[in-house]
């Protein structure tokens, strides 16, 4: 009796639990890791810049001078306007502010036009664009509300905002990918918390932003036609059983 006394006494210590991360302390970090990423993308704007920066420059400058008919018809540059309609009307978005740099950049004859304004212009656009993708890492469903979540949160920082293909593409070569892939993450994140008509519906603006992503088309067709199709069809044909009688 005296021994089963003495080994109930001793219990195990539980060890305590990590607090849940809260969105104030969430947001902090996310504050400070994009004050810090940027300062480091700003030391890249005088790098190697690949044809996309002329690309976007010459689709600026289409957006902002010529009416929406002949967009997608103009060709004084043979980079022509070749992605989906939302990212001419960003592109035209951009290029309202692209007037307060230098307004020649704007000029559709004006091609392989990089003065110092047009590249910083340029640059600080995917800077600050990259906000999208900082957002969609801190408000993923398994970070901001759960255990361990700083943990979480700065390995999504580190894999993905500061991914080191991302900052070759955008931030040297000169792309806009991870805005795309912060659309991208953030309708994931509203599909993993049961919003997956508003998470479907942030993919099609995606896919009107970049056709690239018609690969990921088909997955999201089988996941909304399994929800929302093919459940109602079984529950027509096999209804649920009834429910038990009362006790």
């Amino acid at each position: 009796m005296g021994d089963g006394k003495h080994h109930a006494d001793q219990r195990t210590p539980t060890k305590p639990r990590e607090p849940r991360l809260g969105l104030a302390s969430a947001a902090a970090t996310a504050v400070f890791a994009w004050v810090l990423g940027s300062c480091a993308k700003l030391l890249m704007w005088r790098l190697y810049r690949s044809t996309d920066f002329e690309v976007h420059r010459n689709w600026l400058a289409i957006t902002h001078s010529l009416p929406i008919r002949e967009w997608y018809y103009e060709d004084t540059s043979e980079w022509t306007l070749d992605y989906p309609p939302f990212f001419a009307y960003f592109e035209w978005f951009l290029s309202q502010f692209a007037v307060m740099f230098d307004a020649n950049m704007l000029q559709v004859d004006n091609l392989m036009y990089a003065s110092p304004a047009t590249i910083l212009f340029q640059r600080l656009t995917v800077i600050i664009t990259d906000s999208v993708l900082l957002l969609a890492v801190v408000t993923y469903p398994t970070v901001v509300g759960t255990r361990n979540g700083t943990f979480k949160l700065v390995l999504g920082i580190v894999l993905v905002f500061f991914n080191a293909g991302l900052l070759l593409v955008d931030h040297i070569h000169f792309q806009y990918n991870g805005f795309l892939m912060g659309l991208f993450l953030v309708s994931i994140s509203l599909i993993r918390n049961g919003h997956d008509l508003l998470g479907g519906l942030v993919f099609a603006v995606l896919l009107n932003f970049k056709h690239i992503f018609l690969y990921v088309a088909p997955l999201y067709f089988i996941y909304l036609l399994r929800r929302y199709c093919m459940h109602i069809n079984v529950n027509l044909v096999s209804p649920p059983p009834p429910p038990p009688p009362p006790p």
